[in-house]
């Protein structure tokens, strides 16, 4: 067997059901033409949704309401602000029944109120996630300390006002959530991995460094670790999501980010060395063949990568299994923390923690590894109650909305919300996108050989204006597919994982497994993305004028009984609970 083949089967694909062995499934996707109608009905307008009135396939119940002491005096509150101030507790005088102290809580104070931070509080940073407790460790970033942090750090706290006490339930902070920009590369200063943009002003670039102190998508560095990149998602990528680097030597050159994966438009011995879908022999989506480069370009900004184990690829080929390198030109779009530099009169710098370029490169439908990177999402928090616990009329609704990109343009797209045992801390997955949920895959109907053998999945990618988005919006979602909505959420290709028709995922929790000991691009899981979520929709009152309704915190099973907290990492329900 040749190292090619130990390769892609080391990294986890299931076998494919039926009777399609895994080249015959390439060779029938390529032969499938765009299958508008059947399988892929509910996809036009590049929007995957329920079908109306599909009942769930397999539900979860909701949570049972706790015992209120006094459920009259319980309503929401989200407010967002500077840190003015931020305490940690050094006892568990508020929470008896915790005794770690990298789980103890606190306050915080933003807008003149102070909020109680419960124990076992797990907050969202841009792309990292920490406890109270080490988030305070990492150094203040408070207005009223002294030195007063710089310039000043916004915090979102959602939570519930019980008996006049302001307590939270979710926290999420960054220096400024809509601290973004976007330009071009005009060069890359590979001595210390930065990437300067034009500003408009030649003299000084706006300065682009990442924040990996890791080292995954390039020189291992990092002003402050709270504020740095998800290293085990490639938030570092291409508009498609494939894992882009800054190379970490001097030439430009790095065998973690080698320079072929940037293939440049002309060779000796072609004008065109950009592969697009037909050439890879693939039928272009709907949204038509990929752009061929412009007049001067120099590197291909549309490319399709051969599969790793393809005999025709070259030692000079496009490597799949290795992130694609930054280059000069490149329009890129960041997210990320200002920071001062520490060298004296040079300029403040932008510490990255998401970059995306405007370059689409894919990967061989059906093969491993692909990869995948989430946008926006949300979910409704599943409260199926028309009337709040305080006696007031509520809507709610069971909801969900996410968009990913993709770099396997027929592969279907799977949603799981990730479960965790309370005590253990076991993760199963479990399937929200069967084909009630999309409308895609009919089971009704013959099924085109891209769905693998199972209902459901997104195909947008395949179906709708744009090559690489996979996108779905359900606004009114089978009544118990969401229920107990989880802290994070899977997205994962099908060509790794395909899903069962219940609500057990037994075969994908131990594909899951599989992949994750295997990894790919300097240490990342291929064909997944994992993510948290940072928008729950909570219910909202019906008539202005009535009590304003709480926030259902009990709901959400992480917090209402927490995260393996019999487990050095783990914690247990927040104590004292925001109802």
């Amino acid at each position: 067997m040749t190292s090619s083949a130990v390769h892609e089967r080391s990294l986890g694909i299931p076998p494919l059901p039926g009777k399609f062995g895994r080249h015959t499934l390439l060779a029938s996707v390529v032969a499938v033409a765009l299958a508008v109608a059947g399988g892929y009905a509910f996809a036009q307008g590049g929007t995957a949704k329920p079908p109306k009135g599909a009942p769930s396939p397999f539900t979860t119940p909701t949570l049972p309401d706790p015992v209120f002491t006094n459920p009259n005096a319980i309503h929401g509150f989200d407010v967002t602000g500077f840190i003015q101030n931020m305490t940690l507790d050094t006892t568990n005088a508020n929470c008896p029944n915790t005794s770690d102290p990298g789980r103890f809580g606190g306050t915080v104070q933003l807008n003149g109120v102070t909020i109680i931070v419960p124990c076992n509080t797990v907050m969202q940073m841009p792309a990292n996630t920490l406890t109270w407790a080490d988030f305070v460790r990492g150094g203040t970033l408070a207005l009223g300390k002294s030195p007063a942090a710089y310039p000043s750090f916004e915090i979102h706290v959602v939570g519930n006002t019980v008996s006049n006490k302001q307590i939270a339930g979710l926290i999420f902070v960054s220096q400024q959530s809509v601290n973004a920009g976007s330009g071009v590369i005009t060069r890359i200063d590979y001595t210390n991995g930065n990437l300067e943009v034009d500003s408009g002003n030649p003299t000084q670039p706006t300065i682009i460094q990442i924040n990996d102190p890791n080292g995954r998508f390039g020189r291992a560095q990092s002003p402050d670790p709270r504020f740095s990149v998800d290293d085990a998602n490639p938030t570092i990528h291409a508009a498609t999501g494939y894992p882009m680097c800054v190379p970490r030597t001097l030439s430009g050159d790095d065998a973690l980010c080698p320079q072929k994966n940037r293939p440049k438009v002309v060779t000796p011995t072609t004008t065109n060395n950009c592969r697009n879908f037909s050439q890879a022999g693939v039928t272009p989506p709907a949204s038509g063949e990929l752009s061929g480069p412009a007049v001067g370009q120099v590197y291909c900004s549309q490319y399709v990568m051969k599969r790793f184990s393809d005999a025709t690829r070259t030692a000079t080929d496009p490597d799949p299994t290795q992130q694609a390198p930054f280059e000069v030109g490149d329009f890129i779009s960041w997210s990320g923390t200002l920071f001062k530099s520490a060298t004296t009169g040079a300029p403040d710098f932008i510490s990255a923690h998401t970059i995306e370029a405007n370059v689409g490169i894919y990967t061989q439908p059906g093969s491993q590894p692909s990869y995948l990177a989430i946008g926006e999402f949300g979910i409704g928090t599943a409260d199926p109650a028309a009337t709040a616990i305080n006696g007031v009329a509520q809507e709610t609704q069971d909801r969900i909305f996410l968009e990913a990109s993709t770099t396997d343009i027929k592969t279907p797209v799977d949603i799981y919300l990730i479960d965790v045992n309370p005590s253990t801390g076991v993760q199963t997955n479990r399937w929200v996108t069967p084909y009630e949920m999309t409308g895609e895959c009919n089971p009704a109907q013959t099924l085109p050989t891209s769905c693998l053998g199972a209902s459901g999945g997104i195909t947008t990618q395949n179906t709708g204006p744009q090559p690489q988005r996979a996108r779905l919006r359900a606004t009114k979602a089978p009544t118990g597919l969401l229920s107990q909505p989880t802290r994070t959420l899977r997205v994962v290709a099908r060509s790794l994982c395909v899903p069962q028709q219940s609500l057990s995922q037994a075969g994908v929790d131990g594909c899951i497994q599989n992949a994750g000991t295997l990894t790919v691009a300097n240490g990342l899981i291929a064909g997944q993305y994992v993510a948290p979520v940072f928008e729950f929709i909570f219910p909202e009152g019906v008539k202005p004028g009535d009590p304003v309704v709480p926030n259902d915190f009990w709901h959400l099973p992480f917090i209402r009984n927490g995260e393996g907290v019999g487990t050095p990492t783990g914690v247990g329900p927040l104590d004292p609970t925001p109802w």
